[in-house]
């Protein structure tokens, strides 16, 4: 009887020269994955202009601070605006929603006063304010000028139709009894009707001032009044003095009526 003697056979060992290309392929696919899991989303924004916008050098910001920066800026197919692709940190993805908004700021001069000077120095960039609706949003469409009222924020918006042109434009008050208690959004006028809307904004704080007997007015910051029992003259405010707005009040002995709702129109 002969013993059995095991026989043990050397395993088979990975070629060196195959070391090298197996560690790249580990890395290029933890590289894959790890920017899928890192990388922001790409948008594209349309503007009328390309003023201050700069292909690698404009920035996205909000609230001062940095979102990512524009990639490619070129003309829209029909050749009359432009398209602005910019990539953002993935972070910034909760702020792209249905109705966020984005304008490019530089220096400006209008009714409310100069801003963006700051951006003399430093170059021009584009803001963005994002709003309420729906994420996952891509693909936007740029402001002209900046949003008087930033969107979500609360409030009270109404539609004041008049027939007479009056000095009354985007980003002046709107009065009450002296106090601003809000600001008009837009104006445009009507070739059909020949008549004039103003979007206005009332600050939530002062929502239920507004009702259905409501009456408002332009406000030119000079009321003039003569009577039996003399002339009452009255001056308003210096930003009225200076850019006019919108007053309102209810009529003399008028009960407050129904409270107002988003979009009525007076």
């Amino acid at each position: 009887m002969t013993d059995a003697v095991a026989q043990i056979k050397p395993g088979r060992k990975i070629p060196a020269i195959w070391i090298v290309p197996i560690i790249a392929v580990v890395l290029g696919i933890y590289m894959v994955v790890y920017n899928y899991m890192t990388e922001g989303p790409e948008i594209t924004i349309q503007f009328q202009t390309a003023e201050g916008i700069e292909a690698g050098k404009t920035k996205l910001k909000s609230l001062n601070v940095e979102l990512g920066v524009v990639q490619s800026v070129e003309l829209t197919e029909d050749m009359n605006a432009v398209l602005v692709t910019a990539k953002l940190e993935r972070f910034a993805i909760p702020l792209l929603k249905e109705d966020t908004e984005f304008w490019v700021v530089r220096p400006r001069v209008g009714p409310g006063g100069v801003s963006g000077l700051g951006t003399i120095l430093s170059g021009g960039y584009i803001q963005l304010s994002d709003g309420v609706g729906d994420a996952g949003r891509r693909d936007f469409v740029g402001l002209d000028t900046p949003p008087v009222t930033p969107a979500g924020t609360p409030g009270l918006k109404l539609v004041l139709i008049g027939n007479k042109v009056g000095d009354v434009s985007s980003g002046d008050p709107v009065i009450y009894r002296g106090f601003p208690v809000g600001r008009v959004e837009s104006t445009q006028f009507d070739p059909d009707t020949s008549q004039i809307h103003y979007q206005i904004f009332i600050e939530e704080a002062y929502e239920q001032l507004v009702t259905s007997n409501t009456r408002f007015w332009n406000a030119s910051g000079i009321s003039l009044k003569a009577s039996a029992e003399g002339v009452d003259f009255q001056i308003g405010s210096l930003q009225s003095l200076l850019s006019g707005g919108v007053a309102f009040d209810l009529p003399d002995d008028a009960e407050p009526g129904e409270p107002a709702e988003n979009n009525d129109v007076y």
